[in-house]
């Protein structure tokens, strides 16, 4: 990992740095609204509406977020998300702390989150390329993505602790303090980068050459669909984590730390694979075949019982998903051209915004016949849709 390229470069490492303290909140909060939610509704279902209203600014915002990636400064853009995400968290920490607590409350919050969550992935991603280019590309997403994964496992485990030792508002305060600090170092970041567009267009002109793009780039088409299906079927495992931990496991905060700080320590480790030997060739044919075992690690979730397994099949499913990010935010970077990778990545983000139907969908199918029922489905789900677009998609294939 220390061989990485990127590492070397001193606006890469604080990119790093930067990023590990902005997720730390979007992982942090997640423990904080899910074991609200669950108190206050006491029901899964629930629990999917929060994060289906958390993740529709992702489709809302998905073209606009990559056309304004590509339009305006990269750095000056990082630094304005992170301040405006300290603010609101602020806010929402001064609400809870006057007691001020209701499910409207939370899904305002979740929607004015993830509006600013939808803008800082495509900026992220595309900077990280400005800075290391189209060779080191994957190795340098994979690092990137060690970075985040810290920071969501610091986040996760702070924001369970605090919130049951202290409070929920104490909790959402720190979280407030990281993004602060990703401002800072946002601050410091000099150059633009090697790969950096140098000349920016109108974002009216950038959203109708987003569009023209899709229209004639199957494989940038196929990896929206294929990213969005696993968003759907996939990512959506997080709504089962506050009735796993409450009902199966009879535990609280703390517990459901655990859990995400399980998410996260998968990523740790996907980052540190692909940051140390990244990946080359046959990406496509690794993507497919991470989100068939994705599934086999929501079926194995599905019938997890005690704290151990249930914590093993979260790693094993959320080291698929972390993949998952990596390869897909890099095939899709690398399937169109330099002045269109901001909105290449807002087609990443468009995808995520698929995410609150997944949300939704479990949340519903755990409502009327069961959790585990919905894993399982959920879990096959994938599983098809792996070996479905392995027969169909020959382009993705060969990549």
């Amino acid at each position: 990992m220390l061989k990485n390229p990127a590492i070397r470069d001193r606006d890469y490492r604080r990119l790093f740095a930067g990023a590990a303290f902005h997720q730390q909140g979007m992982a942090g909060e997640q423990v904080v609204l899910g074991l609200l939610v669950i108190q206050l509704m006491g029901s899964s279902a629930w629990v999917g509406y929060t994060l289906a209203a958390y993740f529709t600014p992702f489709f809302v915002f998905g073209l606009v977020s990559g056309a304004i990636t590509d339009w305006t400064d990269r750095r000056t853009l990082l630094r304005r998300i992170e301040i405006a995400t300290a603010a609101t968290l602020a806010v929402f920490a001064i609400t809870l702390a006057l007691g001020i607590v209701s499910i409207w409350l939370i899904l305002a919050y979740c929607v004015c989150a993830g509006s600013l969550r939808a803008m800082h992935q495509p900026v992220r991603a595309s900077y990280a390329y400005d800075l290391v280019g189209q060779d080191n590309l994957v190795s340098a997403m994979g690092l990137l993505n060690l970075g985040s994964r810290c920071g969501q496992l610091a986040g996760a485990l702070v924001a369970g602790y605090v919130t049951e030792n202290v409070s929920a508002a104490a909790a959402v305060w720190c979280l407030a303090g990281g993004h602060l600090t990703a401002f800072f170092v946002f601050r410091s970041l000099r150059e633009a980068g090697v790969a950096a567009v140098k000349e920016h267009v109108p974002i009216r002109q950038n959203i109708r050459e987003y569009i023209q793009e899709l229209k004639v780039n199957r494989l940038l088409l196929t990896l929206l669909i294929v990213t969005a299906a696993a968003e759907v079927f996939g990512f959506s495992f997080a709504t089962a984590f506050p009735e796993i931990v409450t009902g199966r496991l009879e535990l609280g905060a703390e517990g459901l730390g655990l859990l995400q700080a399980s998410r996260a320590s998968a990523g740790v480790v996907a980052g540190i694979a692909f940051a140390t030997f990244g990946a080359r060739n046959r990406a496509g044919i690794i993507y497919l075949l991470t989100i068939a075992v994705f599934g086999a690690g929501l079926i194995c979730l599905a019938q997890a019982s005690t704290l151990v397994t249930v914590l093993a099949a979260v790693f094993l499913a959320s080291i698929c998903a972390a993949t998952c990010d990596i390869l897909s935010q890099s095939m899709l970077q690398l399937s169109v051209s330099n002045e269109l990778r901001g909105r290449a990545m807002g087609i990443w983000v468009l995808a995520l915004g698929f995410g609150p139907i997944g949300h939704l969908e479990l949340g519903a199918v755990a409502e009327a016949v069961g959790l585990t029922t919905g894993l399982l489905i959920n879990g096959c789900a994938l599983i098809a849709i792996a070996c479905l677009t392995a027969v169909v998609a020959l382009r993705l294939r060969r990549l």
